[in-house]
């Protein structure tokens, strides 16, 4: 026999298990006694040591009941319990609970084979052992599993008021000289559950007892005396302990005074509330405390709750408040912003720095001007009007009237297209800065509008479910499934999500998904799995099972030489029911196309994960391509699913069309705009369309669409391919593409293929 775990635990786990089988062995109602055997066939079942529990229960037995026939009976039930619980330990699998009801009845033949001439003895036996097997299968999985928390349900309940119940009966007989033990547990337990707050817990489980301890007796009076000390202990309930002892002391005084013999009777039985009385004022307050939280749990649980809802409100104002600031940065970069000269304001700047450094100095200066008057400052105006149009001047676009009186002509075409030139340089950084500016103003837009959105989703107060909650808790246990935790919420979408905190080895049973499933009348599954502190116990979130999914195809080849491909693609999900399909082909082939279409396409995949919107990040990613002033741009081919609305989204900037086979007809997605990063504002192509089960989207790059030569040519061949594998479609459209190029790939080749399906469930 191996002792697992601390040793010390153990060693009082099952001091405490004998314990209850000689209380349980002394439990009798009308000379009938059950409700050993039921503790034994219960304790195989949830998992005690098989070997001291056969001791415990056979000498408690025969220490109430030392006779032949008592052995022989308890000994014939033990020895079918056992021989169960052995063929299913060897076969390594859990015992089925009507198994166990099953072998309790059999283990009863040797009392049925004594007794077959009292049959309704007999069936009365039969019908209080089954309800009290069962009643102990639960009490045992709740004490077992449930170790920092006594959430019970409804039906756990009603088990633990009978087992106290059965508890109290086996004590009322067990005297230590005349020192009551079963008024001392039972005062010990009121002042105890007095200390949690909950006046009816406190009265169903004191009731409960005494009735069985009256059962025992026959004597209900014990039930009314009890029910009255009761009574005026939570009347005068904490923080006053010294009270609640001194009136429920001096209660109990005056009621055996009034209804009981006094005398030294009376000594015996106050004694007990005495004992009990001491021990609950020596205990600290802090471990009272504790055991509140631990028995009574819906106080702490509502608080929680409320924190809950509490901080979403106070991250939505946050949330509101950071939306503000990007807001208000958005606006200080859109002001920060300079505006180009117009070409009349450029040309007359530059003609008042020409005529400042070109004309100033001349020793001709004077005459010039009374020569040309007005017809000299035109004529430098013109000139610069040419430059600033063709990109300098020369010679031959000099004025004659200029010309002819000029003796610096060669000084001012040159300071003219040099002047032109800086213009043209600072023009370009001033675009650039300008889209720097914009670029940053745009991001702080969306991340404003980002903000505002994540915090309407949060500003929605978490509705919870707490009787679903002890519910699923039941049902696992019922399928020895250690929960310790449930947390059922809804959220804006009313779906309903849940967080379990499971033991390690439970956290991959199907059994989980089952129950919730069954539970919450929707289609369950585990969404994400992380660990906790505390100990081998895991967290589980588990949501609404989306209706359909996805499955994809993916063939591609390298232009005919080159070692890496211009194509990149991607496939990611978004959230719980978005996907993206995504195809980038950088201009030209190689590493270079490869890095550029990596690049552009990493992009994409960040923003959209990010939740910015479409046009947000299109117009980003152009504006940060288009920045870096070589000259690589980039085609992209972007499909979003929406699984939930069933819809597809394409967006096409620079790619060639897309198709949707529908029912074996071809729907056209049109393809458009320049590649990405080539203008320094992108106008993507867009459509939006329901999409089934039937349908089947196809995405290509260029390099597929020509080889086909035609639209038409693509578009027939596609209609003739009957399988509906997209990863079969993109293999053949691939294969179909080389052989009309007598297998060389002229160019990077990408097919991609999306088909949506109905999950089952």
């Amino acid at each position: 026999m191996k002792i697992k775990g601390n040793s010390k635990k153990f060693v009082l786990k099952y001091i405490a298990v004998f314990f209850v089988c000689l209380v349980l062995a002394k439990a009798q109602l009308n000379d009938l006694s059950p409700f050993l055997l039921a503790f034994f066939f219960a304790g195989i079942y949830v998992g005690f040591e098989e070997k001291l529990l056969s001791i415990f229960a056979l000498t408690a037995a025969l220490a109430v009941s030392p006779t032949l026939k008592s052995l022989l009976i308890n000994i014939t039930a033990i020895a079918i319990g056992l021989i169960v619980f052995y063929i299913y330990k060897f076969s390594k699998k859990p015992i089925p609970l009507y198994l166990i009801f099953i072998s309790y009845l059999l283990g009863l033949s040797t009392y049925f084979y004594f007794n077959y001439n009292e049959f309704l003895s007999l069936l009365y036996y039969i019908a209080l052992g089954l309800i009290c097997l069962y009643v102990f299968i639960i009490v045992l999985h709740v004490l077992l599993l449930r170790k920092n928390c006594f959430k019970l349900t409804l039906n756990e309940s009603i088990c633990f008021l009978f087992a106290i119940a059965i508890v109290g009966m086996g004590l009322a007989p067990i005297y230590i000289y005349e020192f009551s033990l079963y008024r001392f547990v039972l005062m010990s337990i009121i002042f105890l559950f007095v200390s949690t707050g909950s006046t009816p817990m406190t009265f169903a489980i004191a009731l409960s007892f005494s009735l069985g301890v009256g059962l025992g007796n026959l004597d209900l009076l014990p039930l009314a005396e009890f029910a009255l000390l009761t009574m005026l202990a939570n009347i005068f309930s904490m923080p006053a302990k010294f009270k609640i002892v001194f009136v429920v002391l001096l209660s109990d005084v005056l009621v055996q005074f009034y209804f009981f013999n006094a005398g030294m009777s009376m000594f015996y039985q106050v004694l007990p509330i005495i004992l009990a009385g001491l021990i609950f004022l020596c205990l600290p307050n802090k471990l009272l405390n504790e055991f509140s939280d631990f028995v009574y749990v819906k106080k702490s649980e509502l608080s929680s709750r409320n924190l809950i809802n509490t901080t979403r409100k106070n991250i939505r104002k946050r949330m509101n408040e950071l939306s503000n600031v990007f807001s208000d940065m958005k606006q200080i970069h859109l002001n920060m912003v300079k505006k180009e000269l117009t070409k009349a304001e450029l040309i007359a700047m530059l003609t008042r720095e020409i005529m400042n450094t070109c004309c100033k100095d001349c020793l001709d200066k004077n005459r010039c001007t009374r020569a040309l008057g007005t017809d000299n400052k035109s004529s430098l105006e013109l000139l610069i009007e040419i430059a600033v149009t063709k990109g300098k001047v020369t010679l031959l676009d000099i004025p004659n009237s200029l010309s002819n009186r000029c003796g610096k002509v060669n000084n001012l075409i040159s300071l003219i297209n040099r002047l032109s030139v800086e213009y043209k340089q600072y023009k370009n950084m001033l675009a650039d800065v300008n889209n720097v500016k914009i670029l940053l103003a745009d991001q702080m837009g969306a991340v404003s509008r980002l903000l505002l959105d994540i915090g309407d989703e949060i500003d929605t107060n978490v509705s919870f479910d707490i009787a679903r909650e002890n519910k699923i808790i039941s049902r696992l246990l019922s399928h020895n499934i250690e929960c310790k935790e449930v947390l059922l919420y809804a959220g804006k979408d009313e779906n309903i999500s849940a967080v379990l905190i499971l033991k390690g080895g439970e956290m991959y049973n199907p059994i989980v998904e089952k129950v919730l499933t069954e539970t919450l009348k929707m289609s369950m599954e585990i969404t994400s799995i992380s660990p906790i502190e505390d100990g081998d116990f895991y967290s589980l979130t588990l949501r609404r099972k989306n209706k359909y999914d996805c499955v994809f195809g993916l063939a591609s080849c390298n232009k005919s030489g080159n070692l890496e491909s211009g194509d990149c693609h991607s496939i990611i999900r978004l959230g719980k029911d978005r996907f993206l399909l995504a195809l980038c082909d950088g201009m030209g082939s190689g590493k270079g196309a490869h890095k550029m279409s990596a690049t552009t396409l990493g992009l994409i995949e960040n923003f959209y994960k990010a939740g910015f919107d479409n046009d947000v990040i299109l117009e980003s990613v152009n504006k940060l391509l288009a920045i870096n002033n070589q000259e690589n741009y980039s085609t992209l081919d972007v499909c979003l699913l929406d699984l939930n609305n069933e819809i597809a989204d394409f967006i096409k900037v620079g790619s060639p069309f897309g198709l949707i086979k529908r029912d074996g007809n071809i729907e056209i997605v049109e393809g458009g705009a320049l590649p990405i990063g080539a203008l320094d504002n992108v106008s993507p192509a867009t459509k939006k369309t329901t999409i089934s089960t039937k349908d089947i989207i196809i995405m290509v790059t260029d390099g597929i669409t020509d080889a086909f030569i035609s639209q038409e040519n693509i578009i027939e061949y596609v209609s003739k391919l009957a399988s509906n594998n997209p990863q079969t479609l993109a293999e053949s459209i691939l294969s179909e593409a080389l052989r009309l190029n007598d297998n060389t790939a002229k160019d990077d080749m990408t097919v991609l293929v999306g088909r949506m399906y109905l999950k089952s469930n």
